[in-house]
């Protein structure tokens, strides 16, 4: 429950506007959502303009606007991650 705790105070300090608690954030997601970029990022075209860093950048910066226009409520940090690699996925999407 202390986990759980943490996460959920976490989040609340990026929705609030907290520098730190947003990089916290990006530090602890961006691996994950940058491997699962490259997992899905196949298209030899596409990778040429643009890459998992790019597609990161854009769902942290969608993110933590959202986030701080209370467009989420995050319970659990795995709801979280599957919320960003979903953006991440869109985003491509998009991309492509």
């Amino acid at each position: 429950m202390p986990e759980e705790a943490s996460f959920s105070d976490l989040v609340q300090r990026a929705r609030n506007g907290d520098a730190r608690a947003a990089a916290e954030l990006v530090r602890r997601y961006e691996p994950a959502i940058r491997r699962a970029v490259r997992f899905r990022l196949t298209d030899a075209g596409l990778r040429r303009l643009l890459d998992s860093t790019d597609i990161c950048q854009s769902v942290f910066g969608s993110f933590f606007i959202r986030l701080a226009a209370g467009q989420y409520d995050i319970e659990k940090a795995e709801d979280l991650l599957n919320l960003l690699v979903t953006m991440a996925q869109h985003k491509m999407t998009s991309q492509a």
